[in-house]
């Protein structure tokens, strides 16, 4: 079902959900475009799901939803599923984020080890010293972890105090003495066997007031077993050698076996330990799972080393494919294995390398036989020792999801343009939109300690830029160097599948691209063969059509030699960059030049990096150089020896000003003119708007399935009321019409005289009209009322008659509702020529334009099993038109078969107030 399906995408999804740049695809709009499902039908399963408390809402512009369950597992629990704004959920995640659930830190919490959280959850929040346990799992699954776990959370509830103890014994250590074993279990007396000199307390004893973990239980004999029945039963116990007396204490106990418990332990034990959880073994947990614990121990042994750890993908493969024998222990020791062996090679190396010829020779065989046969670039992870699980495992993760969710969108454009014979520019422009906001994202929310693998790629992709244009005489964008080089390194990890469907339409772009971007595909193929002699990179076929694309969007020429030249030269990461990207974007040429300068770069070092663009550049027209503040302004006096054409040196560019000097250098403006210009408009400036207190009057139109409908609505009505009248048509989103009620900005704006659209937002201080009712007439009161302030009778008389005709119902019925429009037609049609067949009368031409809409509209209700359920005086009703009620019956049954819906009493009668109101159809009934 559509639903499960959209629940089940955001569960998926949300732990991608990014607080400051929320992705689009958390909106109505983008699921409804991924399921291929109208937005209205999108919407209204998702507050369904809101209303169950299954989805989280957003009240912004646009709205996003997230899952619930997910949200609360990475976060905390939440008291509402709705939220005014991202500041609000900001504020909630802030007010938790010191009190996190500290089972978070298993691996698994949200998968295969969901339910033992509960289960433990229940048991240490079990009134009267909670309920006993116990962990069930073969060696090194993490049944410790999971104990000193526990007793963290006892601690953090309040349920045992912060100085509690937590005694950990392992039982296996006597398994052969199980007289010892049950003495350091509960103690003993002097005398009581040879060498024991003096009373000794038991671990019971000295977990006192705290938690005793009892590990390999079963080692325990058959009277140890009962001795601890009797404490788990009555709370007492006796030291081994006493025979009167008992001793009290307030332990509660977590038993771990790696046996099964049937069998091997008494039928008594077992029944007082009502608490059993299963914690699976490495092989039986999911690939995700497993992945995650290689980064668990990868960023433990960074921590420990105080140094990175660089990972290549194939070893990082092979690792998370070995069957470890000895599950999470024997993983955790060849991490360790191998980060120490790393290290020893090169004490003095300022990271710690690992790839396949460090891995021993038991994963390197499981590596000759492969089970993915798939190429991977073979780049790196790299692990920070500041870095965390969830961020280093979803941020991976994350950035392969956003480009394979881009490729799939420029395939559907693609598709879309041969289904809907779609024009090539509409197209080009889509798809530049969508590439350019992918690597603003690479660009602009990259973690700044990516290491140094990014900065390898991009230095590599400058020289290689810089090299491209000197032999084709062409200038690439200020950002392109940044841009391909983040697009190389997060795409290194991607390995992306296609349906035989998708790499159709990858040969047609493929195509496509060919014919129509030829001088930019020959720079892309330049670049794809110097990039693969520099960084052995795997370009496929789609990615080659988007780097095309991408230059494309550029456009890149060739360089001409009037032009006066520009560079920008800014502090800090990307800066000069980002003010070039945008500024040569909106000039639609590249204009500007990007130097990014680290804080600490030198003076010389800047100069040196702007005579070598000089060296490549004809400056001869003269060079404007922005800069941004501090010791850049300074530089002027280097360059005097050095150049002998005119320089500007302008100080505290913004993208403003690269927009005004761009401006300028495009019209070839004087050097001396361009700063007297740049001296006048930099200046401040200030206006204050205070509204008219006249306010102008308006009709709303809106409609609940999108804009769309209501700009077709407001354009049917601008059409039908005579542009003579001071009355303004606007459109409007249903939605926050609906949230926002009468304090929307809009009706502070405007006097608005109704509300006109396909479903009521609910707003008592303003009329509201349906287009069922403007169509069939029956609002014509109202409509003389409303317009009674603005327009004469006479004139109102003519917006009916033009609304009457300007409203064809095909029109109106595509507008309103989600069904294919020519074949509910047909189907209102066969039911309408049904019940005239039954009634024996004909039904005259205006009743059958309202029951077209109105069944259209009734058959949507059906579908969606949101039937109208009351009728003014319904017994009344059913007890008098019984005949009635069985012709509308019989006759729609046509629709009931077709669709699988039942019509119900209330929505009979108004089917009947439409034929009844016609004097010829009251003698039938």
């Amino acid at each position: 079902m559509l639903k499960g399906d959209l629940l089940h995408f955001l569960e998926e999804k949300t732990p991608l959900f990014h607080i400051d740049s929320p992705s689009d695809e958390f909106t109505a709009n983008k699921m409804a475009e991924l399921f291929n499902v109208k937005r209205n039908t999108i919407s209204q399963y998702l507050n369904q799901m809101v209303d169950e408390e299954k989805v989280i809402k957003i009240n912004t512009r646009p709205v996003y939803f997230l899952h619930r369950g997910v949200f609360e597992n990475i976060f905390s629990p939440i008291q509402t599923c709705v939220f005014d704004s991202l500041e609000s959920v900001k504020t909630q995640i802030d007010s938790t984020t010191n009190n996190i659930d500290i089972f978070n830190q298993l691996v698994g919490s949200d998968g295969s080890l969901k339910k033992a959280i509960e289960q433990i959850k229940s048991s240490v929040l079990y009134p009267d010293g909670g309920l006993p346990l116990i962990l069930c799992g073969p060696t090194g699954a993490g049944k410790s972890y999971t104990a000193n776990l526990i007793y963290q959370y006892s601690v953090e509830k309040g349920v045992l105090p912060k100085n509690a103890p937590f005694i950990s014994f392992n039982c296996a250590q006597y398994a052969n003495n199980p007289e010892l074993l049950s003495s350091n279990l509960f103690g003993y007396v002097k005398g009581a066997f040879t060498g024991a000199d003096q009373t000794t307390k038991g671990m019971l004893e000295v977990a006192d007031g705290g938690i005793l973990f009892l590990d390999e239980v079963h080692r325990l004999d058959e009277e140890g077993q009962e001795k601890l029945f009797t404490f788990l039963d009555q709370g007492v116990y006796r030291r081994m050698g006493e025979t009167e007396g008992w001793h009290h204490v307030n332990v509660r106990i977590i038993f771990a076996t790696t046996l099964d418990l049937e069998g091997n332990f008494l039928k008594t034990f077992l029944r007082r330990i009502p608490i059993r959880i299963t914690i699976p073994s490495l092989e039986q947990r999911e690939a995700k799972e497993k992945k995650q614990f290689v980064y668990m121990f990868l960023i433990n042994e960074a921590k420990k080393v105080n140094l990175p750890i660089h990972v290549s993908n194939r070893a990082l493969d092979a690792l998370t494919k070995h069957h470890y024998q000895g599950n999470l222990g024997d993983l955790k020791n060849t991490i360790k294995y191998l980060v120490a062996s790393s290290f020893a090679k090169d004490t003095q190396s300022d990271r710690i390398s690992i790839s396949l010829y460090d891995l021993p020779d038991t994963i390197l065989r499981e590596t000759i036989q492969p089970t993915d046969r798939k190429l991977k670039h073979n780049s790196e992870v790299i692990i920070e020792p500041t870095a965390t699980l969830h961020q280093l495992f979803e941020s991976n993760l994350s950035r392969t999801d956003d480009i394979k969710k881009t490729y799939d969108t420029i395939l559907r454009l693609f598709q879309d343009k041969y289904e809907q014979n779609l024009d090539n520019k509409y197209l080009e422009q889509h798809i530049f939109n969508e590439i350019l906001a992918l690597f603003d994202r690479f660009i602009f929310n990259t973690n700044k300690s990516t290491g140094a693998l990014l900065e390898v790629i991009t230095v590599n992709v400058q020289a290689i830029i810089s090299y491209v244009e000197n032999t084709n005489n062409v200038k690439f964008n200020g950002n392109s160097v940044f841009a391909m080089a983040h697009f190389l390194y997060f795409k290194g990890n991607a390995a992306i599948e296609w349906s035989a469907e998708q790499g159709k339409i990858i040969d047609q772009m493929d195509l496509f691209v060919s014919e129509n971007y030829q001088s930019e595909l020959l720079l892309v193929k330049q670049l794809v063969e110097l990039l693969n002699n520099k960084l052995d990179v795997h370009i496929s076929k789609i990615d080659e059509s988007i780097l095309t694309f991408y230059l494309r969007s550029q456009s890149i020429e060739p360089v001409s030699n009037q032009r006066m030249r520009a560079i920008i030269l800014a502090h800090g990461y990307a800066t000069a960059s980002s003010i070039a990207n945008v500024a040569n974007r909106l000039l639609h040429e590249n204009i500007f030049e990007a130097f990014d300068m680290p804080l600490d770069t030198s003076i010389d070092d800047i100069v040196k990096s702007v005579l070598q663009y000089v060296e490549r550049t004809d400056v001869s027209n003269g060079l404007v150089i922005l800069v941004d503040m501090g010791s850049l302004k300074d530089i002027y006096s280097q360059f005097m020896k050095y150049m002998n054409e005119p320089i500007a040196i302008i100080n505290n560019v913004s993208t403003q000003m690269a927009l005004l000097v761009g401006e300028m250098l495009k019209k070839r403006t004087y050097l001396q003119d361009m700063i007297e210009k740049l001296k006048t408009a930099i200046e401040t400036e200030y206006s204050i708007i205070y509204p008219e207190k006249k306010k102008e009057k308006a009709i709303i139109t809106s409609c609940f399935t999108g804009m769309g409908t209501a700009l077709q609505i407001q354009k049917l009505l601008e059409n039908s009321i005579p542009q003579d009248q001071e009355l303004k048509i606007i459109a409007h989103d249903y939605n926050r019409l609906e949230e926002s009620g009468y304090t929307d900005a809009i009706f502070q704006l405007y006097d608005v005289l109704a509300i006109v659209g396909t479903a009521d937002p609910r707003i008592n201080e303003v009329d509201y009209i349906s287009i069922e009712d403007l169509i069939s007439g029956q609002e014509e009161g109202k409509l003389r009322k409303i317009f009674k302030s603005v327009i004469g009778n006479d004139q109102i008389e003519v917006i009916n008659n033009n609304l009457l005709r300007n409203f064809s119902l095909e029109r109106v019925i595509d507008s309103i509702t989600i069904l294919d429009t020519e074949k509910i037609i047909t189907h209102v049609e066969e039911f309408l020529n049904r019940l005239e067949m039954l009634i024996n009368q004909k039904i005259t031409n205006d009743k059958k334009v309202g029951l077209y809409v109105h069944t259209s509209c009734l058959v949507e209700r059906l579908i969606r099993q949101e039937p109208i359920k009351t009728y003014p005086n319904i017994n009344e009703f059913m007890k008098c038109h019984k005949n009635t009620i069985k012709i509308i019956k019989e006759a729609f049954s046509v629709i009931e078969s077709i669709y699988s819906v039942e019509i119900n009493i209330a929505e009979i009668g108004y089917i009947y107030d439409y034929i009844a109101a016609d004097p010829v159809e009251e003698t039938v009934f």
